[in-house]
């Protein structure tokens, strides 16, 4: 049995018609989800980026000792442990970040790997004479107060495109397929595809960029800056999200294109395919924008963020069948290495997902809660029903320690210089945030905050999170902080 796991990076679990949109069109993931188990109370683990892939590669939730870092010697990585076994494995990715200082050693076990070379902040092209022009002002673009210079870079990198083909998805999409032609009489494989688009930039090519906003004049944002929305005018939003529901149509249509090269080959009696994101974006809602954090405002991880899509196809599998139950990405690890028959290594966290695509009779809760956030900020519990943000309450947002002998390469993790073989104490600005509860099943939206009005609710999540740290030997230091 062969596995396509698709990751596709920053994809709105609201932004697709087997998710109830009407307004973004994507036929193929639609068409794909009628033959597939449909998960609808998916929630994402660690935050944000490759702290996730973090969980799908190892099993392991990262945020309770870590953030953005590279797999550790200690780690179980999928793609070892498949390869071991005796299956070709291959990644194509554009997803940067995948080589960048301080991250890039997640494809090394695979059997091969291939990288399309430009997204984002990839330190590619330096050719001076490429004229940079923005469409929107410079201020408001790039993410300035980030990255200074990075729109620049994205635009040398990306000035020799001149047909769709030519764009990320296309190619990751393109190569993906030909991959799977070449490769198709091996005894099966697992073919890992990470797909970076929908991500800002969002710069989608004709017709996509004109498809959603229509006749719009003004300025073009393709990269806004994370933190408050109010930096953009409601026409200006409004061209944000239509530029990044272009991108995700365009995703969408070259994921068609990899389908329809599976089926034509016969593969789809012999293949499981997993289709997933990191995370989604926030577009406006609760006044901000992108993936913010603690010190750009309200960085709660709210529904936009936190509840993802999945959708995994199985030829034996119950096509159509939605799933009510919470799972995450931790188990996806578990659910590939199932799908080979390859037994689960100790010490991982996730459950398998086959038995809810295989058999109607598996219909019991692999967990009651599911618990997520990013490393030194809140932690998030759901049940479902109710969603807590469980904020530190000292400002100093200590005790914290940072378990990794490389200290942190990315974001605002500061460490003191006193690594004992084990862990560095580590900081992490807390900004102005307080505890929160929402009962995301009346209030889907968030907008009523209940913390104070439902105590026992807030008492009940807290002692399912202390179940929950006790279970996976989350660091003590974790209770201290979090005033459990």
């Amino acid at each position: 049995m062969n596995t396509i796991f698709i990751l596709i990076d920053t994809l709105r679990r609201d932004h697709l018609g087997c998710y109830g949109n009407e307004w973004i069109q994507t036929p193929n993931l639609d068409a794909l989800a009628k033959k597939s188990v449909v998960f609808d109370n998916a929630y994402l683990g660690s935050y944000p980026c490759m702290p996730a892939r973090r969980d799908m590669w190892t099993g392991r939730f990262e945020f309770p000792w870590r953030g953005w870092g590279p797999l550790e010697t200690s780690d179980p990585d999928l793609a070892k442990i498949v390869t071991q076994n005796g299956h070709t494995s291959m990644v194509i990715s554009d997803h940067y970040h995948m080589w960048e200082r301080g991250s890039g050693n997640y494809f090394f076990n695979f059997s091969g790997a291939e990288f399309i070379r430009g997204q984002e902040n990839d330190l590619w092209i330096t050719d001076p004479d490429i004229p940079v022009e923005y469409p929107g002002e410079a201020e408001r673009m790039a993410r300035h107060a980030l990255r200074p210079g990075s729109f620049a870079r994205y635009k040398r990198n990306t000035a020799h495109f001149r047909v769709e083909e030519d764009y990320f998805a296309p190619q990751v999409f393109r190569k993906a397929s030909d991959w799977v032609e070449r490769n198709r009489n091996l005894k099966d494989f697992f073919l890992l595809l990470e797909v970076f688009d929908p991500h800002e930039p969002f710069d989608p090519p004709f017709p996509y960029d004109e498809m959603y906003n229509p006749g719009f004049k003004g300025q073009r944002f393709i990269w806004p800056t994370y933190g408050k929305s109010d930096l953009y005018s409601e026409e200006e939003l409004k061209e944000i999200r239509a530029l990044y529901a272009g991108e995700v149509t365009m995703v969408d249509r070259w994921l068609g294109h990899l389908l329809d090269k599976v089926e034509h080959l016969g593969l789809m009696d012999d293949t499981m395919i997993i289709v997933v994101t990191d995370h989604g974006h926030l577009f406006g809602e609760h006044g901000m924008i992108g993936k913010p954090w603690s010190d750009l405002g309200d960085s709660n991880m709210y529904q936009e963020l936190a509840h993802v899509p999945l959708l995994i196809y199985h030829p034996k599998g119950m096509g159509g069948r939605r799933v009510p139950h919470l799972v995450q990405p931790v188990d996806l690890f578990a659910t590939v290495l199932d799908g080979f028959n390859i037994p689960l290594p100790a010490g991982t966290h996730g459950r398998s997902l086959l038995p809810y695509i295989l058999h109607a009779e598996s219909d019991s809760p692999i967990r009651e809660t599911a618990v997520y956030g990013r490393y030194g900020e809140a932690m998030n519990i759901t049940d479902g029903e109710w969603t807590l943000y469980l904020w530190p309450p000292s400002d100093k947002n200590e005790p914290l320690y940072w378990y990794s002998p490389l200290p942190p390469q990315f974001g605002d993790v500061r460490v003191n210089d006193d690594f004992d073989g084990k862990r560095y104490s580590a900081r992490v600005t807390r900004g102005p945030m307080s505890s929160a509860l929402y009962n995301v099943k009346d209030d889907p939206q968030q907008q009523q905050n209940l913390y104070a009005e439902h105590p026992e609710v807030v008492e009940r999540l807290k002692a399912s999170l202390r179940e929950f740290l006790t279970s996976i030997n989350a660091p003590h230091e974790q209770f201290t902080r979090l005033g459990l």
